[in-house]
């Protein structure tokens, strides 16, 4: 029964790309696609993030996501120097299974 039930899961999925592509005409932009940020007022990163955003989507998804992963593992090692600084034992927990 599980079987069938993640067979069924898997076909569907592998499905809905060919149903969504054979809607009709063409592919209409979404309207979030097709704002702008208005750059009158920024200046330094600001501008340049602003610039980004409006040029290049994909590449302004990208930035955005080495920066919160960069701001991810600045905040874990900050924490784990505190901790070692007041005296909290940090270390990798061990997994058993």
């Amino acid at each position: 029964m599980k079987r069938s039930v993640q067979g069924l899961v898997v076909a569907i999925l592998a499905l809905l790309p060919s149903l969504a592509a054979a809607g009709g005409e063409g592919l209409e932009v979404p309207e979030a696609m097709g704002k702008k940020v208005p750059l009158e007022d920024l200046s330094g990163i600001n501008l340049w993030a602003g610039q980004l955003y409006n040029d290049n989507l994909w590449l302004y998804a990208v930035v955005c996501t080495v920066v919160m992963g960069v701001v991810g593992v600045t905040i874990a090692f900050g924490t784990d120097l505190i901790l070692k600084a007041i005296g909290m034992e940090v270390h990798k927990i061990e997994h058993k299974e």
